[in-house]
């Protein structure tokens, strides 16, 4: 009987659009907690079924599924019957990139719109993405990879997208909150404390946890965490190693962010930063 347990591959392909993040993954145990991208998610399920949640809104992505997650947008992953696990794979392109071809493929003018629905059953679709990443994982040819990721891409937009003049609210925050994120995103590598967040956008201590919460999906530590991990996988993939990383982006030493990365991404720092050279 083969052993079911989890193979999770993510790099960052530095040829790609300035560094676009790819993965493929069989998983089992593995559960990813609340987190946001600053990138699109596209991905593609070709076996068993993964339990999601998307801002709130959950549902299960089986095989055949295509699902979209706009930047930003928080979510969840987890097994819906841990014996079967799920397999999929994942596109992570900017929201530059991802409007650049839907000018090419769709025009008109606004915020590119993929509907209210997180998640579509189109296995077609699924079966190019997911052929679409085995050859950007196994090609040496950056032109094929190129065009690979260009078509599938199309073929979402095609198919899926819209362009609306509405939307644009959407992510809007409040002032306050805005600042104390401008100020997480600048002062992330320093020892913080939720007082002095909170000062900056003038609350006291737990009425800003609370409202933070409420607005962003995440705790201000989650929140914190999560934008010290993408600064720690941009540092890998530059190679630099996970002890210099840690102790350049805030975390107390490296084994509580090897301990962090894997929870979040599935793989260690040393994996992804292998895989991304």
């Amino acid at each position: 009987m083969q052993e079911k347990r989890d193979d999770i591959k993510l790099w960052r392909d530095r040829g790609m659009h300035g560094g676009m993040e790819i993965l493929r993954a069989r998983c089992y145990e593995h559960s990813y907690p609340p987190h946001f991208h600053n990138e699109f998610v596209i991905a593609a399920f070709a076996r068993g079924a993964q339990r999601t949640r998307i801002c709130r809104q959950q549902g299960i992505a089986a095989a055949g599924t295509v699902m979209v997650i706009l930047p930003g947008e928080v979510h969840t992953g987890e097994a819906v019957q841990r014996e079967e696990g799920w397999d999929y794979c994942a596109f992570y392109p900017s929201a530059t990139l991802v409007n650049e071809i839907a000018e090419s493929q769709i025009g008109g003018k606004g915020e590119l719109n993929f509907g209210a629905e997180g998640m579509r059953y189109d296995p077609q679709l699924a079966q190019q993405m997911l052929q679409a990443s085995a050859v950007m994982q196994e090609s040496p040819d950056a032109v094929e990879k190129e065009c690979a990721l260009f078509q599938v891409l199309s073929a979402l937009i095609r198919q899926h997208g819209e362009r609306t003049l509405k939307g644009g609210e959407r992510h809007a925050l409040r002032a306050d909150i805005r600042q104390a994120i401008d100020f997480l995103h600048s002062d992330y590598h320093q020892p913080l404390a939720v007082s002095e967040i909170a000062a900056v956008a003038g609350l006291s201590e737990y009425h800003f946890m609370r409202t933070f919460q409420k607005l962003t999906g995440l705790s201000v530590h989650q929140y914190l965490t999560q934008i010290r991990l993408m600064r720690a996988k941009r540092l890998l993939s530059q190679g630099f190693d996970a002890a210099h990383t840690a102790s350049e982006v805030g975390f107390f030493d490296q084994s509580h962010f090897i301990k962090k990365f894997r929870a979040h991404f599935g793989v260690t720092p040393g994996a992804f930063a292998a895989a991304s050279q």
